[in-house]
């Protein structure tokens, strides 16, 4: 009887140990279906956003409960303005809800197609040349019975022309017919700069200069000009030059080359800061930005000048006139 309760004891006991085995089996499976389920419900699949506007990509982001955060921009060729380039993490990750997923975003070609500005207003063209990252840059004024005051004439570089994105733009603007005139100051034996200096001390506009040779006046001075001195003009007047020199007198640029074209080469001087250096050249109507940027002490440019009609080359340092040469057409 002894051995029947023995044994009893066994099998009651083993019976236990089954039941709290299987319990606890079955409490593991059940917690690690729990934590599957919460864990597929906060980590979700990244998209694909690359090629895809930024305006898009960020609603199917926050549709998905991840934060978007642009980690810079750049110019693409390939890749219009305003859409994405590159994203991490990649798509087809698997991360948590309220991560972040960093892009990156076109700012499209660096060259843009040369808008048409003539026929808007002033005001119009600021606006469009700085919604296709363009710059405004010399601004002549003249009267135009055609035009109504105000309203762009011309410009350079002109419209359909490929233009590097902060080109600044020059413009040509209609002005009223009788705007406010003084008497034409007498420049007669300045030197070029001196005389260019006094021009915009004046707001009127360089015009045509050229070079003559003349023995009986110093060299390098103005020997003649138009309208002559004591003439009334107007704001944005033109003012043709005539300049004194010598058979000697250096030419611009270096080694010109086919094509009526000439290279200008200019270097900073050495110091410790870096200076604006602006080159300009001036025809009869336009005075046309050929580099405006950060020189470092001591750096050098080479420009490629056209030598058709002697226009003249005006160097600015930090936007001082320093020096001006005329291009010898020959």
């Amino acid at each position: 009887m002894n051995v029947s309760l023995k044994s009893f004891s066994i099998r009651f006991l083993r019976g236990i140990l089954l039941v709290v085995l299987f319990m606890g089996m079955a409490g593991i499976g059940t917690y690690l279906t729990l934590t599957l389920m919460i864990k597929s419900e906060d980590t979700v699949i990244v998209p694909n956003l690359v090629g895809k506007d930024v305006l898009v990509g960020l609603e199917m982001l926050s549709d998905l409960g991840l934060n978007t955060r642009v980690k810079g921009t750049r110019y693409d060729d390939q890749v219009p303005q305003h859409y994405v380039i590159e994203q991490s993490p990649e798509p087809g990750s698997a991360i948590k809800r309220g991560r972040d997923v960093k892009i990156q975003v076109s700012r499209g070609p660096e060259s843009v197609v040369m808008p048409n500005l003539a026929g808007l207003s002033f005001q119009q063209s600021k606006i469009v040349l700085t919604e296709n990252g363009l710059c405004r840059g010399v601004v002549s004024r003249m009267h135009s019975p055609l035009h109504p005051v105000g309203q762009v004439i011309a410009h350079f570089p002109p419209s359909s022309s490929m233009v590097n994105r902060k080109k600044c733009v020059d413009l040509l603007v209609s002005q009223e017919s009788n705007p406010f005139s003084t008497a034409m100051t007498d420049l007669k034996g300045f030197t070029l700069e001196m005389a260019i200096r006094r021009l915009e001390q004046l707001q009127l506009n360089t015009g045509h200069i050229r070079s003559v040779i003349n023995d009986e006046a110093p060299p390098e001075t103005i020997v003649a000009q138009t309208p002559m001195a004591g003439y009334r003009v107007t704001v944005g007047s033109l003012v043709d030059l005539q300049v004194n020199r010598t058979p000697t007198s250096p030419t611009i640029g270096n080694p010109p080359s086919a094509n009526g074209m000439g290279l200008y080469h200019f270097s900073l001087d050495n110091g410790f800061l870096n200076r604006r250096v602006q080159v300009k050249l001036n025809q009869a109507l336009f005075s046309i930005n050929l580099f405006d940027d950060f020189l470092r002490p001591g750096q050098e440019i080479w420009l490629l000048i056209p030598k058709s009609g002697n226009p003249t080359v005006l160097i600015y340092i930090d936007g001082q006139l320093v020096d001006s040469q005329i291009m010898d057409g020959r």
